[in-house]
């Protein structure tokens, strides 16, 4: 099913304006850089509130971005790791996103 025709993405992924980037490893090998938004429901958390529909880090980025990201991998943002937990979902609008945790944290990968 082909996505919408949006502008440019590119345009909404501006790391000037309030995209991340995301380095990639794979065993110790960079696989790439990827731009994004980051959203840590985490932190909201810690400011004394709670968003119950999701509370896993995640990475929304462009689908054609996205496919070189496996399970398995480390995505760097800001200087922090997080495992990449799941393959990136698509959401059939030419963006994916990318579930992730803090390493060294517990998971529950059933989210």
């Amino acid at each position: 099913m082909p996505h919408p025709d949006w502008e440019d993405l590119s345009d909404f992924f501006d790391p000037d304006e309030f995209a991340d980037t995301a380095n990639i490893t794979r065993d110790n090998q960079v696989v790439g850089q990827i731009l994004g938004v980051f959203d840590d429901p985490s932190q909201v958390a810690k400011l004394g509130e709670y968003e119950h529909d999701h509370h896993a880090p995640t990475f929304i980025c462009p689908e054609v971005e996205a496919a070189i990201v496996q399970p398995g991998d480390v995505a760097e943002i800001d200087g922090t790791p997080y495992d990449v937990t799941k393959s990136p979902q698509a959401d059939g609008t030419g963006l994916s996103k990318l579930i992730l945790a803090e390493q060294n944290e517990y998971y529950d990968a059933g989210v």
